[in-house]
């Protein structure tokens, strides 16, 4: 009986928000088209699970975003991200020295900051290259991350239920998997064979440089192999990675004892976030301002330049984002001046 029936505004707007798509997208003139199911998805690479809701969620979103920005880029007649193009059977050390170089990536800036600005800085690399860097709650102690390759538009996430040495790490595998033109989901143990090892490899040769590590190795450890977690917590404070980053780079160089990364992964823990009460001056968390560490300033900076030229309206900038159209002028400064956390 409400097959023919018309549903009113109010029941047009708890639809959008369940199947969290924008009210236009009820107007579109045909259904749009499925796109299936990539390969790397369906495994869930590094894991025998499959990705859960949030992760699902995570994607399907980003891949809205992803068709968003690379429609306003080809429309404006942009040419094409000129992303590094790399092979698994190259070595992985000039892999990294490569992605590192081009990123322009500095190792000293890297340990001499904390682990939020690290993380942020390297985010902040990449949309610098043209890239979009989300940060997304993605499922804890599943899901690090995932990659969405596109000539117009590559896409990197990282998990926000993750520590920031942890994030920094995922950027860097996402990475990787970009310029293997890969998609890919990225479970929370890595596995120790294929693409999978070779982005683990590498992400962890761009964030720890042969020499710098090895220095530092024998500067603490001497030139025995490191066998110990609090051995490996030194090292992991020193350059802004986590446990399991540390460890990966310790078997790379033949520096870690046998086992060493099970131990690892077997005792890492994820820093629990402190959430509930704001910490003394920082800024509050309005949703302009969590809008911007979710979608980055590339993203947005792109939807306001549409505007511009008269691609978007700001109706659909505000659906797009989830945000009123009073809140526009404040998403637009703070993606001016780069709060993306």
């Amino acid at each position: 009986m409400y097959e023919d029936s018309f549903p009113s505004i109010t029941q047009l707007r708890k639809l959008a928000k369940i199947l969290g798509r924008p009210e236009s997208f009820f107007f579109m003139e045909t259904p749009p088209k499925q796109d299936p199911t990539p390969a790397e998805f369906r495994r869930f690479a590094g894991s025998t699970g499959r990705p859960g809701t949030h992760t699902i969620d995570g994607v399907k979103l980003a891949r809205r975003v992803q068709k968003t920005h690379a429609w306003i880029r080809q429309r404006g007649n942009e040419s094409p991200v000129p992303l590094p193009q790399i092979s698994s059977e190259e070595g992985v050390e000039e892999t990294a020295e490569l992605l590192r170089a081009w990123l322009g990536w500095s190792t000293e800036t890297q340990m001499q900051v904390s682990d939020a600005a690290s993380a942020r800085e390297f985010r902040s690399a990449l949309q610098s290259k043209g890239i979009l860097a989300l940060n997304l709650t993605l499922d804890e102690g599943i899901t690090r991350g995932f990659s969405l390759h596109h000539p117009y538009a590559p896409l990197v996430a990282a998990n926000t239920r993750d520590p920031h040495p942890a994030r920094l790490f995922s950027y860097a595998h996402e990475l990787v998997h970009l310029c293997l033109g890969e998609d890919a989901v990225c479970g929370t143990h890595g596995i120790k064979q294929g693409i999978e090892r070779f982005c683990n490899r590498v992400a962890s040769a761009i964030l720890m440089p042969r020499r710098a590590f090895i220095d530092f190795k024998i500067s603490k450890f001497g030139r025995t192999q490191v066998s110990e977690i609090k051995q490996v917590t030194t090292i992991k404070n020193r350059f802004r990675v986590s446990m399991r980053a540390a460890a990966i780079r310790l078997e790379e160089l033949n520096l870690a004892a046998p086992g060493l990364y099970d131990k690892v992964d077997r005792t890492a823990t994820v820093d629990k976030k402190k959430t509930g009460f704001s910490v003394p001056g920082q800024e509050p968390r309005t949703r302009p301002r969590i809008r911007v560490d979710q979608y980055g300033h590339e993203f947005i900076g792109t939807l306001f330049a549409a505007e511009e030229k008269g691609l978007l309206r700001p109706r659909q900038i505000s659906e797009l984002l989830s945000v009123s159209e009073k809140e526009l002028s404040s998403v637009r400064q703070l993606a001016l001046v780069g709060v993306d956390s």
